[in-house]
């Protein structure tokens, strides 16, 4: 086994201090090769999920090579403001540090940014971007169809079929180059769940014994069936207030259900429920019980947009 520590300097701060991407690497002879990628955003917490993989692949790498991107964006993991990480854009130009992938190596530092991953990743045969949104379950988010078993072998519930106009994200690197790629959300934003975790886990597991670089037995079974959606829906405040959830995340619910209570603050003592109008399943949602009018507040997959995996 060999293990190496890489550093892939971007630039400088304004302190003068470096930006460095730090990559570690662990190598078992010959076979296929995975990119796993955490923190493109600031305060999206996988480190749990590639901690664990590192040190579970350390002992039980048969064969080929795996590379950990810990801090894909460590420019956006120093955008703080009390106890809260600012990253999921760039203060200075408002982007999203996901947008700009395939990158430029010349260009802003977020461009220069996706440039250097881009070259990390374009020798992979399996390309995986790890993320965290809101407050919500672990799902995978894919781009075309073709990827169905692999997000069939990761095996969790809810899946995003997201096949419409590329929009910079990681999968607008690999895709044009032919390299299989998922994005994972691994659960909530700011997080430390350890049953979230072994599950993204467990589905890594998987992809890594269907690419022969474990042995398979060393890869649980996934529980449970597998379901992919392309459209959802979300709902919108009417009026600011405060919201007290009355479903929970994953679990079904049938129209005529209460969704969430809106209490809104112009009126003390009023009560605005949100009636469920059609079956489904609330997936994720906003961080958040604090709202203005017209915020979002969860995201919901409608019963009969649900197909099997």
């Amino acid at each position: 086994m060999q293990a190496l520590k890489k550093r892939i300097h971007i630039g400088n701060t304004i302190a003068g201090n470096p930006i460095d991407i730090v990559t570690y690497t662990l190598t078992k002879g010959k076979g296929k090769r995975l990119h796993i990628q955490s923190g493109i955003h600031g305060g999206e917490i996988t480190y749990w999920v590639q901690h664990k993989l590192f040190r579970f692949l350390k002992e039980n790498l048969k064969a080929g090579e795996v590379v950990f991107v810990p801090c894909a964006n460590p420019a956006g993991w120093e955008q703080r403001s009390y106890f809260y990480t600012f990253g999921k854009f760039d203060l200075y130009d408002g982007r999203d540090p996901n947008s700009h992938f395939p990158g430029k190596a010349d260009g802003s530092l977020h461009q220069r940014i996706a440039h250097a991953l881009t070259d990390i990743a374009k020798t992979a045969d399996l390309g995986l971007d790890l993320h965290t949104a809101r407050d919500s379950l672990p799902y995978v988010i894919f781009t075309q169809e073709k990827y169905l078993p692999l997000v069939k072998d990761v095996g969790l519930k809810y899946n995003f079929l997201d096949d419409g106009e590329p929009s910079g994200s990681f999968d607008a690197a690999l895709d044009p180059l032919g390299i299989d790629n998922l994005c994972i959300e691994c659960g909530s934003h700011d997080e430390y769940d350890a049953a979230k975790t072994e599950e993204v886990f467990n589905g890594i597991l998987r992809l890594l014994a269907r690419l022969g670089m474990i042995d398979g037995k060393r890869a649980p079974k996934a529980s449970g069936g597998s379901y992919y959606f392309r459209d959802h829906k979300k709902i919108l405040t009417r009026d600011a207030g405060y919201v007290r959830y009355d479903v929970e995340l994953g679990k079904p619910f049938k129209k005529g259900d209460t969704l969430f209570t809106l209490h809104p603050s112009a009126e003390l003592g009023a009560e605005l429920p949100e009636i469920a109008k059609e079956d489904g399943v609330m997936y994720k949602r906003s961080p958040t019980h604090i709202y203005r009018l017209g915020d979002e507040t969860l995201h919901y997959i409608p019963k009969s947009r649900l197909m099997k995996v």
